[in-house]
């Protein structure tokens, strides 16, 4: 049975030494793992770029480097990191009497039969482009052990405004945002971008992920118009920005402060009262209550209407 392998020191020595044993002899460089991970790199930019040349393809960023091998190279690895050990602590004796160098060769005879069953896995976010879109896509690349791409095994996509182009840059590569300056990321926005990107997280594969991404680029730049990440004043130009949307002739007379709803100790919404007046016709004054979820998108919205004197 394969198995999943975060640990490349070994599998370095272990299969570059028996795949390119051949070119070892012949003096040829060895390939390192770093050398193979870039070579995925460029194979998977290449073939992108190929089948969306008229997309405006761009590569954003790669995941860790996932290695599936034989249970022989486990063993391999596991003799291999014994061996290391005894080196570590400069006991060359206690490598001796431990036999470890002998049981080595016959498991890496062992590997070299297996050895066409390894296989890499490597996960690229990327980005094409519509007229007013840009589709984020995150794919699964698999290859063989001689480097060959085997299949393409898309994960999840989403599509993000034009506009917002930069407030994503800034959300996936935990770039400042508050302001237009070039400043380092705060820890607030740090925490901000953590707590987003664990929902995205948590809503891959469901028909809720692109409005929340939608959702989220709307919080960014409302935080960049309030130039703060607290939910009290975001949440403020949410409700200026919700008003607005009604396209009505409003005036707000009182906004309230955002109050927290929990539930054992634990935030699970928050709540919003406004006091405005409709002026689309005759003035009518107006409350609305607004409960936000805890990542402040809005799931109700309550107006109490009267006359006003």
């Amino acid at each position: 049975m394969k198995k999943i392998f975060y640990r490349f020191w070994f599998l370095t020595f272990g299969i570059t030494l028996l795949s390119s044993c051949a070119g070892s002899l012949k003096n040829e460089p060895i390939k390192t793992i770093k050398d193979q991970t870039e070579g995925f790199h460029k194979k998977i930019e290449d073939t992108l770029s190929k089948k969306y040349i008229s997309k405006n393809y761009q590569s954003l960023s790669f995941g860790q480097l996932k290695v599936y091998k034989p249970d022989a190279f486990e063993l391999l690895d596991s003799l291999y990191g014994v061996k290391q050990s005894y080196l570590n602590n400069n006991d060359l004796r206690g490598l001796r009497r431990s036999g470890v160098e002998d049981l080595i060769p016959g498991f890496r005879a062992k590997a070299t039969q297996e050895v066409d069953e390894v296989q890499y896995e490597i996960e690229h976010i990327y980005q094409i482009s519509t007229k007013d879109s840009l589709i984020i896509h995150h794919s699964f690349f698999l290859f063989d052990y001689k480097d060959s791409l085997l299949h393409i095994t898309p994960f999840y996509d989403f599509k993000i405004d034009k506009k917002h182009k930069d407030f994503y840059y800034a959300y996936k590569f935990d770039y400042h945002f508050v302001t237009s300056r070039s400043l380092y990321l705060s820890e607030k926005e740090w925490e901000f971008i953590r707590f987003f990107k664990n929902r995205e997280i948590q809503l891959i594969g469901s028909e809720e992920l692109q409005a929340f991404m939608n959702h989220t680029m709307n919080v960014m730049e409302a935080a960049r118009k309030t130039s703060t990440i607290d939910f009290r004043n975001v949440s403020r130009q949410l409700v200026f920005n919700y008003f607005k949307s009604l396209g009505k002739d409003i005036t707000i007379e009182k906004v309230g402060q955002l109050m927290a709803l929990e539930n054992n100790g634990n935030v699970i919404g928050y709540e919003f009262d406004v006091e405005w007046i409709d002026e689309t016709f005759a003035p009518i004054k107006k409350s609305t209550s607004i409960t936000f979820s805890p990542y402040l998108e809005i799931e109700s919205v309550e107006t109490n209407t009267e006359s006003r004197n």
